[in-house]
């Protein structure tokens, strides 16, 4: 492979995109995870439900979510949603542009591209 070339993975399957919307648990360090096709508010509000029934299962009495600005975080539909779930959910909006910390894009999301998306750069 050529100093700059993209690695390539192969597998069966198609080159279509997945959307993973990822949660770190904290202090056990679980990573619970949803993947879908889009990257929508609806898709987003699928995963916290997933999230509030794993909560519910393990007896966790209050989820404190520390969450981006992403568009679909902060859209109106997430928003009615969240706030309907004030009796088990807090969330916290980190400031606009500071994935410094964030910290599944610290600990999952930079391993990830690290390993996955970033080209080869020696012979």
């Amino acid at each position: 492979m050529m100093r700059g070339d993209q690695q390539k993975i192969y597998h069966k399957g198609s080159n279509g995109k997945i959307n993973a919307f990822i949660t770190l648990l904290y202090p056990s360090n679980k990573v619970k995870f949803t993947t879908s096709k889009s990257r929508t508010s609806y898709d987003f509000i699928n995963h916290l439900r997933k999230i509030n029934h794993y909560i519910k299962n393990n007896k966790v009495k209050r989820l404190i979510l520390v969450i981006d600005n992403a568009s679909f975080h902060i859209s109106r539909t997430t928003e009615q949603f969240i706030q309907k779930q004030s009796d088990w959910m807090t969330v916290i909006f980190l400031p606009k542009r500071s994935p410094n910390l964030n910290p599944v894009e610290i600990r999952v999301n930079r391993n990830l591209k690290k390993d996955v998306c970033v080209p080869i750069t020696t012979i």
